[in-house]
């Protein structure tokens, strides 16, 4: 049972309408017993569903250990989760997730956790996974700034800014629950959403975009980028053309590019503005780039300057091919005008360490673009405009050489290689 001190500060971060409609919602469950057992507790949360793991943890924290939920626990566990600062809430999902509490996240539980969220956010059973691979390889993204015991919560912490998905998801767990009277209600919103997949005829599993990486990579877009995904692009469907890539993808609004070598990795970029023929890099800071196999990672822009995003075609002396960041010869990462050949370095755009790519150079196994927001045609006109205005070959290439006065020219870090 909880005291009276952790109940009254936690009550005073509810409007009485939401504690109103919170207590309406725990009495029609629990009825005479007031107070709530496991499986009451998942019901009145809409979690039946629930990985075992994650229910059973859960419940633990919310219930601080007992065998029984309170009404004063469930306000003060939905206070510390839905009406904390951002790092009392990350603290609490963090609390779900150490098992063993000992201060530190497991490997297993982790990959458990990721697991049981994902199949929560996409209705399906846990553990039937498209590309099974996926959860060991974010863990083995967020566990490469820990130690080999555990993930730590100022660790958690750093990984979940670059990717919430498991934040968010877990935070979601304890929205439901209330009884709708108006406005200022609890919201009984549920789970991370997860974008439509529109497939264009190919086969969800010959895709490198599984609904489980879709679900990831969704968490760091704007809520208007994650309703539905097209696929513009697949080299396997449409060939390994760059006229086609063009004429599928040019224009169209904000993308991801993924790339698969040769070696089995994979990775790619967001493009925050449309693929447009354009002699100069473009974009802006909502560009980055990851990697997803052999582990998910996530790379912002380093500020050191705006190479963002750069796509070549049918030039005569500039590189043909679409890329992210690094200079001309030393790309963050580069895809070729023949979908054939790329490269990938450390570079000064992005805060990538090493290449994305198993080798600086790598072959093309397969290439594949998401549009993920419907293109806005008056807007898209107007960008089009801008870019072919700015269609000065010699000068541009002079810019991307570093030679010119563009303040998006970057420096060399190597001397450059012929792609």
């Amino acid at each position: 049972m909880c005291n009276t001190e952790s109940f009254l500060p936690a009550c005073r971060r509810f409007t009485k309408d939401e504690l109103f409609s919170l207590q309406a919602g725990f009495d029609k469950i629990c009825g005479s017993d007031h107070s709530l057992s496991k499986p009451a507790f998942l019901e009145f949360l809409s979690l039946q569903d629930l990985d075992s793991f994650l229910a059973g943890r859960l419940f633990t924290v919310v219930s601080q250990g007992q065998d029984r939920v309170t009404f004063d626990q469930l306000v003060i566990a939905k206070a510390n989760c839905l009406k904390a600062t951002s790092d009392e809430t990350a603290s609490f999902c963090f609390n779900i997730l150490d098992a063993g509490r000992r201060g530190l996240v497991s490997h297993d539980s982790f990959v458990t956790a990721i697991q049981g969220c994902a199949a929560l956010a996409l209705h399906q059973q846990a553990g039937a996974n498209q590309h099974p691979q996926w959860a060991e390889a974010t863990a083995a993204g967020a566990f490469e700034g820990g130690s080999s015991q555990g993930l730590s919560l100022n660790v958690f912490l750093q990984w979940s800014k670059q990717l919430p998905a498991l934040l968010t998801s877990l935070k979601s767990l304890l929205t439901a629950g209330s009884v709708e009277t108006d406005s200022t209600a609890i919201s009984a919103t549920n789970h991370v959403k997860v974008p439509r997949m529109m497939y264009s005829d190919l086969s969800p599993s010959s895709c490198l975009m599984s609904p489980q990486l879709a679900w990831l990579l969704s968490s760091r877009l704007p809520p208007k980028q994650s309703a539905v995904w097209e696929l513009l692009f697949h080299s396997n469907k449409h060939g390994q053309s760059f006229n086609t890539f063009m004429g599928k993808a040019a224009g169209k609004g904000p993308t991801l590019l993924l790339v698969k070598d040769k070696q089995g990795q994979l990775f790619g970029g967001y493009a925050s503005e449309p693929w447009l023929k354009n002699g100069k890099y473009y974009g802006n800071f909502s560009t980055f780039l990851f990697q997803l196999l052999p582990k998910v990672a996530m790379y912002n822009p380093s500020g050191a300057n705006q190479n963002f995003q750069y796509c070549g075609h049918n030039f005569a002396s500039l590189p043909n091919g679409i890329g992210f960041g690094g200079q001309v010869g030393y790309w963050s990462l580069f895809v070729n005008g023949l979908f054939e050949k790329g490269m990938s370095h450390k570079g000064a755009t992005y805060t990538n360490p090493a290449p994305l790519s198993a080798d600086t150079k790598f072959e093309v196994d397969v290439v594949e673009c998401w549009l993920t927001q419907q293109p806005d045609e008056e807007a898209t006109a107007s960008a089009a405009g801008s870019v072919l205005d700015r269609f000065k070959e010699d000068r541009n290439l002079m810019d991307l050489a570093g030679k010119g006065t563009s303040h998006s020219a970057g420096y060399r870090e190597a001397p450059p290689e012929e792609d």
